[in-house]
């Protein structure tokens, strides 16, 4: 498929449709929800949340409809907004990057690297699992986190996962979007140290991709190179071959004692 600007807004545009053919099923009361005809149509409503960016929401309104005199208040457009269920941009991201074809590939792997990033929304401390009260005269915020998959060569965001910021977990997420993914070319997953983990590479593993994931420090307590026998350089190159297991046998702790071969 051809990744032209053109193309890639019509195709957009076609998810876009495709959900607001199905507008009752991501509408909080199918029944009532976008059924009358309106200024602020389902599919219109998708198209303006889209396309906003940092202004006031009348602002926002302006640049998006012009500046005639029954423009639609932003008490309205709010009201609009909270009748849409989260599902529906869930749904066209997935439609969107899922119908794509394949991009380049590195030696026959596509390149996914993985990240989070907090995101700052509008301030409510009755969201007790995002609200951060402030200190030292800071004034109050909430966070949402985002972790993100992004293909390096397609130059394309496959996945993303937003949580509560006090109640995230980006190994979690890391391990639901792999297990989630339904792409069948081996990959292999770039990420940092906060994505350390054994249930990760586990994940990992078993969906038959490879890793590349910085680890914590050396002289730190905790971390995969604190349970290991390493040289005490600053550099150095030490493949390690490591077997893990659940068992709490005699046996299995002794085997253990090979800090760089049992885990």
């Amino acid at each position: 498929m051809s990744r032209t600007v053109s193309t890639v807004r019509n195709h957009l545009l076609q998810c876009i449709r495709n959900v607001s053919e199905l507008a009752w099923l991501f509408s909080c009361v199918p029944e009532k929800d976008f059924t009358r005809n309106r200024k602020l149509p389902f599919e219109t409503m998708i198209k303006t949340l889209l396309c906003m960016e940092g202004g006031s929401l009348t602002n926002e309104l302006m640049k998006r409809f012009g500046c005639q005199a029954d423009l639609v208040s932003a008490s309205a457009f709010v009201q609009q907004r909270g009748k849409i269920l989260p599902e529906a941009f869930e749904t066209i991201f997935r439609l969107f990057t899922e119908t794509f074809e394949a991009g380049p590939l590195y030696k026959g792997y596509r390149l996914l690297a993985v990240d989070g990033s907090d995101i700052q929304i509008p301030t409510n401390p009755q969201d007790p699992e995002s609200y951060f009260p402030g200190a030292n005269g800071q004034k109050p915020y909430n966070l949402l986190h985002l972790n993100a998959m992004y293909d390096l060569l397609q130059r394309t965001y496959v996945d993303a996962i937003v949580q509560k910021r006090h109640v995230y977990d980006e190994c979690r997420t890391l391990v639901d979007m792999v297990d989630r993914s339904s792409r069948k070319q081996p990959a292999i997953i770039i990420a940092d140290r906060a994505y350390e983990s054994y249930n990760v590479l586990a994940h990992i593993q078993e969906k038959g991709w490879y890793f590349l994931i910085r680890v914590k420090d050396v002289g730190r307590l905790t971390g995969f190179a604190a349970g290991l026998d390493l040289p005490p350089t600053d550099t150095f190159d030490c493949p390690i071959q490591l077997s893990i297991t659940r068992k709490q046998t005699n046996e299995i702790k002794q085997l253990c004692k090979q800090r760089n071969n049992y885990k």
